[in-house]
């Protein structure tokens, strides 16, 4: 809990523009496995009349993408976007964003995708209980399942990773219905679970001995 809650206390409000870097794609694997490398940060992106300044380094990513996962072209915001069908036409959509430092913090980044789907906010203390927390390559990642009131008109659930790193966090979000997120929910903890990064700018290929599967956006 302790570790959590120093995790959680590095807080900057919601919203704080960032400048945000562009990504260019290196394919290792026209199939399945995408690289995306993000280089210094060049470009102001105006987010609420507030400026940040972002660190030097580059940093990138490394993923492997699911079976039946369709890729959406990516945007100034996304280094990664997904579309995932589902039965009687309806769809998720999955993204990847990085942005400088963390973001925002964890609290305020769950409490934005509580809003979205009309959930009220919580307090750090009750966000706790409700985030899963995991490790990969070293680095702390949490996991969030979210979903509309019972009596909401449109259903809709978001699973969410914040994936932190040194000097940049990573987030990755799946909005759908709740039976589509539910039927994709492994997926998803694959595609998460994928991830590779190399702080040196060098991506890591992922461990030969295993098949590795592989959103805060707009």
């Amino acid at each position: 809990m302790a570790n959590h809650t120093k995790l959680l206390s590095r807080i900057i409000p919601v919203g704080v523009p960032l400048l945000i870097c562009s990504s260019v794609l290196v394919s290792c694997n026209e199939d399945k496995i995408e690289v995306y490398r993000i280089p210094k940060e060049g470009r102001n992106v105006a987010m609420e009349q507030v400026t940040s300044s972002a660190p030097s380094p580059g940093a990138a990513a490394r993923w492997t993408k699911p079976d039946g996962w369709s890729e959406q072209p990516v945007s100034e915001m996304r280094v990664g976007s997904f579309k995932v069908d589902g039965a009687d036409s309806n769809s998720a959509d999955v993204s990847v964003t990085a942005f400088p430092g963390d973001a925002g913090g964890l609290v305020s980044n769950v409490n934005r995708w509580r809003g979205q789907l009309a959930l009220p906010p919580m307090e750090e203390k009750q966000l706790i209980e409700t985030i899963r927390q995991i490790e990969i390559q070293g680095g702390p990642v949490y996991l969030v399942d979210l979903q509309t009131a019972e009596n909401a008109q449109k259903p809709s659930r978001i699973l969410g990773a914040v994936l932190e790193r040194p000097g940049r966090t990573w987030f990755v979000k799946m909005t759908g219905s709740p039976a589509l997120l539910e039927s994709q929910k492994q997926k998803f903890l694959d595609f998460v679970n994928s991830f590779q990064f190399d702080r040196t700018g060098q991506t890591e290929a992922p461990p030969s001995s295993a098949k590795q599967k592989s959103t805060n956006d707009k």
